[in-house]
């Protein structure tokens, strides 16, 4: 998984999916409501109280969690989830807020009451990745937006994303991003 993230934009035709509760668009994307930080599909059929500038398009669920989004109760826009599969969200939801701290396997299985290899292997099962490098795909995203949205030396934009070594903060950004830090906020100056 690369760094790039690549929401779509709230065209007309998905304003209006989500206003007439559209199920034929389930399947095409999610939307997210800023005011309450859920992430519904077009079909969701909660009361809609929020305009059209509160609104966020997702391509995948992933997008939505790493956004700070939580999947709406009501429509359930990660599909019905079995005994696996919702401890896999818990362990993303979990990652997604707590990015910035220094995680373990270890820490994780402790928190979520588990064996590391039950963690391990079902997280794997479920994403196709490990906990790790979810957890450092979550970090490039939030390290990719400090380089676009402000003037932090990547030194502290690395120690704001939960890797504290400038060296392998440089070495993993350039794995995942294809630049350097650097290189990668010059081409948003």
């Amino acid at each position: 998984m690369k760094v790039k993230l690549n929401m779509y934009s709230l065209t007309k035709k998905r304003w209006q999916a989500i206003n007439e509760h559209d199920a034929s668009y389930n399947n095409q994307f999610l939307y997210g409501v800023t005011t309450d930080h859920r992430v519904c599909c077009p079909g969701c059929l909660r009361p809609k109280q929020f305009t059209r500038k509160d609104i966020e398009i997702f391509k995948t669920p992933d997008e939505s969690l790493i956004h700070g989004f939580i999947p709406c109760p009501d429509c359930h826009p990660f599909g019905q989830l079995d005994e696996r599969a919702s401890f896999v969200l818990n362990v993303k939801s979990y990652l997604v807020s707590n990015y910035a701290k220094r995680i373990t396997l270890e820490e994780l299985s402790q928190i979520f009451h588990t064996s590391t290899g039950v963690l391990h292997r079902s997280f794997l099962l479920e994403t196709d990745e490990t906990p790790q490098n979810y957890l450092l795909h979550i970090r490039m995203f939030h390290a990719t937006e400090f380089l676009k949205n402000t003037n932090l030396s990547v030194a502290a934009i690395g120690l704001k994303v939960g890797i504290p070594n400038l060296s392998y903060f440089n070495t993993v950004f350039k794995q995942q991003a294809g630049l350097t830090a650097v290189q990668y906020r010059k081409q948003f100056n």
